[in-house]
């Protein structure tokens, strides 16, 4: 926990030093509060353009604003910088009236024409994030506090769309000045990341003052926000997510927030002093990908070895390494989504037999060799190389062995996952937008499919289920369409989901408001120092 500096009270002429969440030293200034967390990498940058990752989501959420927010833990969208909304009768437009004291960093007022370039820029970058506002066909701007959105079909998530990062508003003056763009080419013409990644342009709480990957992020009060405020002066974000280093910082009080501990150090933390733990259930989902593309996957391009691998995973044993509270869901769709199939029955679901049958069929009886590519990162705390070596014991009861070849994010794993170039790996996937339409990316032909190259070729059936779940705005006909869809890739899957995590959150007593969000990991806007 960072310490207080001396200070010095002349009306009483003592000295306190005052323990808590405060200034690490002289040149931060006495008065300054500052609060520091630990969270793991994983992400390249702070654009909310080319946002992806979860962990970012923080910072996106503590420096920009969105037209809808989750709020309080909350299943539904509530209005932002929106002040209200309204659907035409046919669903194709959302009108959307904005809150006219909201304004930018900068001082510039938050205007329709602001949300028109943000919206489109993510569209137009064309990177990973783009997918998320693809139902967009055209935004107008009758004025500068109303902006009406076309949509190319019922979009049945789309104000849960909203509220997610690559949606937040910046400041399209400034953002042009320093070399973006809302055009069709911006995927090729737009140059404004460098200048995101190294200070922000939104209407959040919090500036970004620095950026260092896989090091620190810092954020300062935003001096001209424009809502109501906490007393947090600064954060400063170790990306750390060692566990055991999160512990004992918590412990020494060098962190105040600790977002990636596990069963074994929240034991550890048990009994300290100024420290509470949270433990939550989450619909971050960890899952093994094989890819679909033979000359990339091999043998697990084949559906018979994909099922015989499912078949041959210790599900259980999987959940005892992601920790107390996790649990597996019986298919794409979270335990806690509608729609959801439910938790797997993991007395039942390992069949050793069965998975030899299969590789027989698949004309694998004797086995094979193949490599399951790694990346250093955590899930939760739980380092992703563990779960690969449960992966790799169980499918060595199958005669299938495998090499875990070790890759860093940043040096081309990274990309080479996204790409589609992977032939088996273990990843994990936060949801993007709370809603349950997010994990229709795992379906052939969507976003984290084809990352199995899983192409819509020969699955236009699926592809029709899909378009039937984005029209449907009954909650309970919609939550009937989800289950069907799942039921359709039952037996024909590039994709087994191994384990949804539990999150342990450590933090200093001293702090109010510090509460697990899936959205946002932890809402910082919320953060107060007693």
């Amino acid at each position: 926990m960072k310490k207080k500096v001396i200070v010095l009270l002349l009306t009483f002429a003592m000295v306190f030093i005052v323990a808590g969440c405060s200034s690490k030293d002289n040149n931060e200034g006495a008065s300054e509060s500052v609060v520091v967390i630990a969270m793991g990498s994983g992400f390249s940058t702070l654009d909310p353009g080319f946002m992806y990752e979860q962990n970012p989501t923080l910072v996106a959420n503590a420096c920009y604003e969105t037209l809808f927010k989750f709020i309080d833990g909350s299943d539904e969208p509530q209005t932002s910088l929106a002040e209200s909304y309204t659907f035409s009768d046919d669903g194709l437009a959302l009108t959307i009236v904005l809150k006219e004291e909201a304004t930018f960093a900068s001082g510039n007022p938050v205007t329709s024409e602001d949300v028109k370039f943000s919206l489109n820029r993510t569209k137009n970058l064309k990177g990973n994030p783009s997918f998320i506002a693809d139902t967009i066909k055209s935004i107008e701007c009758p004025d500068e506090s109303t902006v009406v959105i076309n949509l190319t079909g019922q979009d049945s998530a789309i104000l849960s769309k909203l509220g997610y990062a690559s949606c937040s508003i910046l400041d399209s003056k400034v953002v042009k000045e320093n070399g973006g763009t809302d055009a069709e080419d911006a995927n090729t013409t737009d140059t404004a990341q460098v200048y995101l990644d190294a200070t922000s342009a939104g209407s959040g709480m919090y500036v970004l003052k620095s950026y260092t990957p896989d090091e620190e992020i810092i954020l300062e009060k935003n001096e001209n926000y424009w809502g109501t405020t906490t007393n947090v002066d600064k954060y400063i974000i170790k990306l750390q997510g060692d566990a055991n280093t999160q512990m004992m910082g918590l412990s020494s009080g060098d962190i105040d927030i600790a977002l990636n501990l596990t069963d074994d150090t929240i034991i550890e933390l048990e009994g300290k002093e100024n420290v509470k733990v949270q433990n939550e259930s989450t619909k971050t989902v960890g899952f093994l990908m094989m890819n679909e593309d033979e000359k990339i996957g091999g043998p697990v391009a084949n559906n018979k070895v994909q099922k015989a691998i499912s078949y041959a995973i210790d599900y259980k044993g999987i959940q005892t390494i992601c920790g107390t509270g996790s649990i597996t869901p019986e298919s794409i769709i979270q335990v806690g989504f509608m729609g959801s199939k439910g938790e797997k029955d993991v007395s039942t679901a390992t069949d050793l037999v069965k998975a030899k049958e299969l590789l027989k069929e698949a004309g694998y009886e004797d086995g094979f060799d193949i490599d399951l590519e790694m990346s250093e990162l955590d899930m939760e705390g739980v380092p992703l190389l563990d779960l690969a070596q449960i992966v790799k014991e169980d499918l060595s009861e199958i005669n299938i062995n495998v090499n875990i070849v070790q890759r860093d994010w940043v040096a081309g794993y990274g990309d080479d996952y996204r790409d589609g170039k992977m032939g088996m790996t273990i990843i994990y996937w936060g949801i993007d937008y709370n809603d349950p339409n997010v994990q229709l990316v795992f379906l052939p032909g969507q976003q984290v499919g084809l990352r199995a190259n899983w192409k819509e070729k020969g699955y236009e059936d699926i592809t029709k289920k899909y378009n039937d779940i984005l029209a449907e705005t009954d909650s309970s006909k919609r939550s009937q369409l989800l289950v069907e869809v799942q039921d359709m890739i039952e037996e024909d899957s590039p994709f087994v989901m191994l384990a949804q995590a539990s999150c342990h959150i450590g933090y200093n007593s001293k702090l109010t408001g510090v509460n697990f969000s899936d959205t946002y990991r932890v809402d910082v806007t919320e953060i107060n120092i007693q």
